[in-house]
């Protein structure tokens, strides 16, 4: 009667089985790379992907513990935004076009002549960027034609999933509607009306659904190639940053679920819709949450974990043991060095798809360590200028619950702490994700409720109180970074 969580994320990804005391089973992961086939353009090979989490679902069968105890129902959490087009026989007729692809520049200037943005805002919850797959729906319409017009169906990572599994009739959850731009975040089903502006079928995409219902079981062939015994109910999951923010119990206005991964997402549980002026302004979107009739606001660093990547293997030839030894040493007296961290793409608030990654301040005498350190309070500082537009916009913030592979710095959390003036807490959660699909395949085939898997299974492994000593040594220079983008922007285009 065992469980799987599945995580598809942007670098890789993980399966985990589960037995219903949370003690795992078999557990597997694999990595991949995304496509950068022209400036500005970000892919996902399908082939790749779909060999490598089918691959994951069989190693984590694969376990003795597992083979004892059969899995019997799954959900998934996926990165957003990407979409695929098939065809009427259900094959892939083109790489999935990623979140940070910039090519549709033009498309998203030519939808804000037929809609303003505060009302696309107000319908959809969600800003009118670069990012959104409204505009690069229209790109491959009007660049692809040949692809376009032999296009059955559109589908995100999600129901492409369950596609794979050999569902027929697709459903896609409510978080991850409320990243195309054209869902209506009151009404939760497609806005016609935007599709029908710009002529594009709304039987092109899956149906809408809440997250935790169950849309059928594995085709029975597909199962036995991916180590399945039995019916294996598929459970619908939600988008990952909603459905990480369950995992930490992020469940009900007020918490927020802090994901320092690749890309650091902080996902604000929001109990009412708020789509007013300063949420449109700062680009804060309001999307479904993984709990029905709840709602979230994501703050997001497109340039977090893959910042400090760059610098482990830029600056210290790939080793991991010497870039944790720099930053154990550590003290709270401010760098002289200022760096905004925009490495990629920026998200929240400018969502400028220009990268602007920028190290000011640096003298013959700094050192390494320096700049690693001036790095990492950039990063810290970036986060907590977002929280700050949050907390104006309305967004009421009482606790951080941070997870991911930067929330094992005692550092990082004590300086967000001080800095934000909020307590942060360290889940006892390795993969939040997929335990939070775990939990939605328990609690929809029956298992459990949400409520007592949250109760059951998040737990705190640390709690970090401000410090206003920290908090004054910081407040010129958070002062100073404030100013950073707009001086920066002067200067690049």
């Amino acid at each position: 009667m065992s469980l799987m969580g599945i995580d598809i994320g942007t670098t890789g990804t993980k399966a985990i089985v589960f037995n219903e005391d949370v003690k795992i089973l078999g557990s597997a992961y694999a990595e991949y790379n995304l496509l950068f086939p022209k400036p500005l353009w970000v892919e996902m090979d399908n082939a790749v992907l779909w060999a490598n989490v089918f691959d994951v679902i069989c190693n984590a069968n694969s376990s003795p513990e597992v083979k004892k105890d059969p899995v019997t129902a799954l959900s998934v959490t996926t990165y957003g935004e990407s979409f695929t087009p098939l065809d009427k026989k259900g094959n892939i007729l083109y790489n999935s076009i990623y979140s940070t692809d910039a090519r549709s520049m033009d498309e998203l200037n030519y939808i804000l002549t037929k809609y303003n943005g505060k009302e696309l805002f107000e319908i959809t919850g969600y800003p009118a960027k670069y990012i959104c797959p409204l505009n690069k729906i229209l790109w491959l319409k009007n660049n692809r034609e040949d692809i376009y017009r032999n296009t059955e169906k559109i589908l995100f990572t999600e129901d492409l999933f369950y596609h794979q599994l050999g569902i027929e009739k697709t459903k896609i959850n409510h978080s991850l509607c409320s990243r195309t731009l054209f869902f209506d975040i009151k009404q939760k089903k497609w806005a016609k009306d935007i599709l029908d502006a710009f002529d594009i079928d709304a039987g092109l995409f899956s149906e809408p659904s809440r997250s935790g219902v169950v849309i059928g079981s594995i085709a029975p062939g597909i199962a036995e190639k991916l180590g399945f015994r039995g019916d294996v109910s598929v459970v619908i999951g939600a988008h990952d940053q909603p459905c990480a923010a369950l995992g930490v119990g992020a469940v009900k206005g007020g918490i927020a679920a802090d994901g320092m991964g690749t890309v650091e997402c902080i996902s604000l549980c929001m109990d009412q819709i708020n789509v007013n002026e300063e949420m449109f302004k700062n680009n804060f979107c309001c999307q479904a949450h993984a709990i029905e009739d709840k709602y979230v606001t994501l703050l997001v660093n497109m340039s977090s974990g893959s910042a400090v990547k760059w610098f482990r293997d830029n600056f210290l030839s790939g080793n991991g043991d010497q870039l944790r030894k720099i930053s154990s040493g550590f003290d709270f007296e401010p760098t002289r060095l200022l760096v905004l961290p925009y490495f990629s793409a920026s998200g929240t608030p400018y969502m400028d798809p220009t990268p602007k990654g920028t190290i000011t301040g640096i003298s013959l005498d700094t050192s390494m360590d320096n700049i690693f350190k001036a790095l990492i309070e950039g990063l810290v500082m970036e986060i907590c200028f977002n929280l700050k537009l949050a907390s104006d916009s309305g967004v009421v913030i009482d606790e951080i619950r941070a997870v991911g592979g930067g929330a094992k710095s005692d550092f990082e959390l004590k300086l967000k702490a001080s800095i934000i003036g909020k307590p942060i807490k360290r889940m006892d959660v390795t993969e939040a994700g997929c335990l939070s699909t775990m939990i939605l395949a328990g609690a929809g085939t029956g298992k459990f409720t949400l409520d007592e898997a949250i109760n059951k299974f998040v737990k705190v492994s640390m709690e970090f109180e401000p410090d206003e000593t920290i908090a004054q040594r910081y407040s010129e220079k958070f002062e100073s970074y404030k100013k950073m983008y707009g001086l920066v922007s002067q200067l690049i285009g």
